[in-house]
């Protein structure tokens, strides 16, 4: 798939991007694990047998840390720029301690590693920016980092013991500007993108390339409105050694001067009509608009401040008969144990024994990380915030929400799933003054 002329010459610039010869790149990225220099020979497999590595001499002091791998890669893999030095060992790192505590094979954690390294520092933006803040994270970080804890597995049992995950949202080191979704996600499928690690299958793209259609069609949509992220499940990292991604796309904001309107042929940030999706849902999979109404109905019924605002659409990066799409919405209101009920169930229309299981369990969860909101008190989690922020002398930007990048607060996921008229929802709870956050599932 041809990729648009920005950001191919961004790609093919050598400090940001490893440069690399697929004719060189073996079909597998299989290493004997008795073989010498053992990292090098690893990281040869991901970046091909004509990759120059750095000549093996000792770290500096303050360049050591207590990851293995991490520094024997840092021996070997060349400082591009001072961009690709800095997101190394400020994404690299942590990232090299996620594997590691997550017993991912050696083998693995050396690939993964070196596909960040050569494809994903490259798209975290200048070092000092100098374009529109990230959505990823409260401080404009570019990147989040994450894990799954499996209930059924225990570290030492000879499995891997998380699933290991972040996600970025793409921005070019040059300008500082946002990177197209769509473009971003054909370079990752190609063989010089994805280096053989990023797992796709027919009509993979098919989804994310409706939908960033959907949003963002028209001459009235500035380019750095067009936000998008990509990642592990964003990127997800799997003990085969392979990488599965997840697009997210976050609606643009609707101008002051524009009315929210039915009639509007896109969704645009914090809409609670969900007609519009429709359109959509029928061109994905027409059987996903019988979930659909469930949320249409939801939404119409509830009290303004607790209504549904829509923030994120997301889906897998698989087959379309694989994938689900996931509403990521916030209320602008109500954090307390009641609203996040009532919320999660859609008002009771997600009413079963399974719902009724799961409910006991969250509830038990949330008294144990939020002790001040217990779910008997009614009290909301953002209380403390405010009382914090009310008696602040200093102007504290943790502690502040803006109109487009909420910081606190409840999120729910509702999944719609091709054939099926249930709706799955998660919810996340996330207090900078606790700086505990919740997640559950109904799957």
């Amino acid at each position: 798939m041809a990729i648009s002329s920005l950001l191919e010459s961004l790609v093919n610039d050598p400090r940001f991007f490893s440069q690399v010869n697929p004719q060189s790149m073996p079909s597998t990225s299989r290493v004997k694990p008795k073989c010498d220099d053992y990292v090098r020979t690893a990281a040869s497999s991901v970046l091909g047998s004509d990759f120059k590595f750095k000549p093996l001499s000792p770290l500096n002091d303050n360049e050591i840390v207590g990851l293995a791998i991490y520094n024997e890669l840092t021996k070997v893999l060349p400082a591009r720029s001072a961009q690709s030095k800095f997101f190394w060992h400020k994404l690299g790192r942590p990232f090299a301690s996620m594997l590691e505590a997550a017993e991912f094979p050696i083998a693995s954690q050396i690939s993964f590693l070196t596909f960040v390294y050569a494809r994903v520092l490259g798209m975290m933006g200048p070092v000092e920016p100098n374009g529109p803040a990230s959505y990823m994270t409260f401080d404009g970080s570019p990147v989040e980092l994450s894990w799954v804890i499996p209930s059924n597995v225990k570290p030492g049992d000879g499995n891997t013991s998380r699933q290991v995950r972040f996600a970025i949202e793409p921005i070019d080191p040059r300008s500082g500007r946002l990177l197209r979704g769509i473009e971003v996600l054909k370079y990752f499928s190609s063989p010089k993108g994805g280096l053989g690690l990023v797992k796709y299958d027919k009509g993979w793209l098919d989804w994310s390339t409706i939908t960033e259609q959907f949003l963002y069609s028209g001459a009235d949509i500035d380019n750095n409105s067009k936000r998008f992220f990509v990642g592990e499940r964003g990127f997800d990292f799997s003990r085969s050694g392979k990488i599965v991604l997840k697009t997210y796309y976050i609606p643009c904001a609707r101008s002051l001067d524009q009315p929210v309107s039915y009639k509007a042929s896109r969704m645009r940030l914090w809409d609670v009509d969900y007609r519009p999706l429709r359109s959509l849902l029928t061109t994905l999979d027409p059987t996903l608009t019988k979930s659909l109404n469930m949320m249409i109905s939801y939404a119409e019924e509830s009290n303004t401040p607790f209504k549904p605002r829509l923030q994120i659409l997301s889906m897998d990066c698989v087959s379309n008969e694989a994938n689900r799409l996931k509403m990521y919405c916030r209320p602008s209101r109500g954090t307390s144990w009641h609203d996040a009920r009532h919320a999660f169930t859609l008002a009771g229309r997600l009413d079963s024994p399974e719902m009724d299981r799961v409910l006991t369990r969250l509830e038990t969860l949330w008294n144990l990380l939020f002790p001040f909101a217990h779910s008997q008190s009614n009290r909301d989690l953002d209380e403390r915030l405010r009382l914090r922020y009310s008696y602040s002398n200093h102007d504290d930007t943790r502690y502040r929400r803006s109109a487009d990048h909420p910081t606190g607060g409840l999120l729910y996921y509702y999944s719609l799933v091709p054939g099926s008229e249930m709706i799955l929802p998660k919810t996340a709870a996330t207090t900078a003054v606790s700086k505990k956050k919740l997640e559950f599932t109904l799957m």
